[in-house]
């Protein structure tokens, strides 16, 4: 598999996850702390796994395989957030 297709196949991963969390916590919590709350479970458990089952020399390569399309995900889950919060 080529490298622009892996990131954009863990670009769209890391929306899933985090906009399907974020729905789900929606039911405990207010929005914007929903889509904080799903931001951190998923940074910690896609930040553990790489320390968890890889070989030390490949812990940066998979943390950052993972937290680069994290971050990237975040304003949108944070702007839709703030626009449930607001009501329109």
């Amino acid at each position: 598999m080529n490298l622009p297709a892996l990131g954009l196949f863990a670009l769209a991963y890391s929306g899933l996850v985090l906009f399907m969390l974020a729905q789900a916590l929606r039911k405990l919590y207010p929005p914007m702390r929903a889509a904080l709350t799903a931001f951190g479970i998923s940074a910690v458990v896609h930040g553990a796994t790489p320390f968890l089952l890889a070989d030390s020399e490949r812990w940066l390569p998979l943390t950052l395989f993972w937290m680069v399309p994290h971050l990237l995900t975040l304003p949108m889950l944070l702007w839709v957030a703030r626009k449930q919060e607001r009501g329109s």
